[in-house]
């Protein structure tokens, strides 16, 4: 997570670097990001949902991918990545079986992509993984520093590990984008006990991601 925040912020300096004091210059490129983010049917973050305290450590690594259902209003989910949680009784770092049924979607769909010339299998893709993961997220301040707020909820299932226990835990999150970089600070409430992840156990803390990326259609 440290080298995830240096690189994000090399790159953040970089990007501040290439204006070279020009301000006009500067809010060229902010309002070119913004439009482009808020203009976009599809947006995409790359980066980790990670929260380490007292007893375990919970992460989401990996790509977002979110689809835009109005003006300003978007609903995300976690598209390709991992997860992991700790259990402190056998040292051991449990791994959810959502990965099997996104990557399952995902080889099916490029298998139809590549042979069959065909996307009918995106739609029953993004629903199952907006299923598992979802937020909706609205963007509340929409120039030059895009500001969004999100509301959703994490499912996955450690079918895997011993006691096969089941993960729900629903988070509130609060955006700021400068650029490519993403700052979130989330409220997060666990509903079950998933190993060292008890029921109740609620924490603020923060994420950082490079995006979100607009996708032009």
């Amino acid at each position: 997570m440290r080298k995830l925040v240096c690189l994000v912020i090399v790159f953040c300096v970089f990007s501040f670097a290439e204006v070279n004091g020009d301000s006009t210059k500067a809010a060229g490129i902010f309002e070119r990001y913004s439009d482009n983010v808020m203009k976009s049917d599809f947006l995409s973050s790359l980066g980790g949902d990670l929260t380490a305290w007292t007893n375990h450590v919970d992460a989401f690594i990996g790509v977002w991918m979110g689809e835009r259902i109005a003006n300003g209003l978007y609903l995300n989910s976690f598209f390709l990545g991992n997860h992991f949680l700790s259990d402190e009784t056998d040292s051991c770092t449990r791994v959810g079986a959502g990965m099997v049924v996104n990557g399952s979607f995902l080889v099916a769909s490029f298998i139809e992509a590549l042979f069959f010339q065909s996307d009918k299998m995106f739609l029953p893709m993004f629903t199952v993984m907006t299923l598992l993961n979802p937020t909706l997220e609205f963007f509340v301040v929409r120039k030059y520093v895009p500001v969004s707020i999100g509301v959703g909820y994490n499912t996955d299932w450690f079918a895997f590990s011993p006691g096969r226990e089941l993960y729900f835990r629903a988070h509130g999150d609060l955006n700021v984008n400068i650029l490519w970089a993403r700052l979130s600070a989330s409220y997060s409430y666990s509903f079950l006990d998933s190993y060292d992840l008890k029921k109740g156990s609620k924490k603020i803390y923060l994420r950082l991601f490079f995006g979100p990326a607009g996708i032009l259609p």
